[in-house]
């Protein structure tokens, strides 16, 4: 009987690159308030957004667990300071998240990620846990996940051992019989493991392993190469 039971996948740089998503989305975001409104459109230069950011993570450090809220509200607080009322200036803002986060699930996956995670969805439970504000259902993907956990729906941000804690207890499963995969070496590789768990990491965009940390056990260029990994975890 196979020991491996769960393979969980971050999202953002894992199985897709995401930085230019996030770059045609904020101008996707940009050019519907310049049209729709243009009055609003000074108030969201870049330096306005990221002063604006800056003072409410300043404020609520926590915004960092729910990178939606942190969005709408600069956007709202940026065209409150720039002289719209509290109420058009909140309007304005969830009208353009909506825009924004339509462009950032238009997403270009890395090559092999769709025939690897249907292959896995075949004899293994898959999960999704991101930092990030994917929407797995707009993608197209969310069939081949069991759950998708993230900092908003969890309330903490990877590394904390939230995430995979509640991975491991919607699959029913203890550390031992799952495995992680993600890019990032502290959120997901250093994280997961201290939990208990096997990981990989998903070295897709040429990323330096940080020499404070111990070198992962099992690392990948391509996610082709999961497939051949998998058999490790079931000894």
């Amino acid at each position: 009987m196979s020991n491996l039971k769960l393979i969980t996948f971050d999202l953002d740089n894992t199985l897709w690159p995401v930085d230019e998503v996030i770059r045609q989305a904020e101008k996707a975001c940009s050019l519907w308030i310049a049209e729709n409104h243009p009055d609003a459109a000074a108030a969201l230069s870049a330096e306005r957004v990221r002063a604006v950011r800056t003072s409410l993570l300043k404020e609520k450090p926590e915004y960092l667990d729910n990178l939606t809220a942190l969005r709408q509200d600069a956007m709202s607080r940026a065209f409150v300071e720039h002289g719209f009322g509290k109420d058009e200036a909140r309007r304005i803002a969830l009208a353009a998240f909506q825009v924004f986060h339509e462009a950032r699930n238009r997403v270009s996956f890395f090559p092999g990620a769709l025939e690897v995670l249907e292959q896995l969805a075949d004899s293994y439970v898959l999960g999704a846990l991101t930092n990030g504000n994917a929407d797995l259902r707009m993608i197209g993907i969310h069939d081949l996940f069991a759950f998708h956990h993230s900092a908003e729906t969890i309330g903490r941000r990877k590394p904390a051992p939230d995430m995979f804690a509640a991975a491991l207890r919607s699959a029913g499963v203890s550390a031992s019989q799952a495995v992680h995969v993600g890019d990032h070496p502290l959120e997901d590789v250093h994280a997961a493991r201290e939990h208990g768990m096997h990981t990989v990491w998903a070295n897709l965009v040429d990323m330096d392993w940080p020499v404070e940390l111990a070198k992962p056990s099992h690392h990948i260029h391509n996610l082709r190469e999961i497939p051949d990994l998998v058999p490790l975890f079931d000894e």
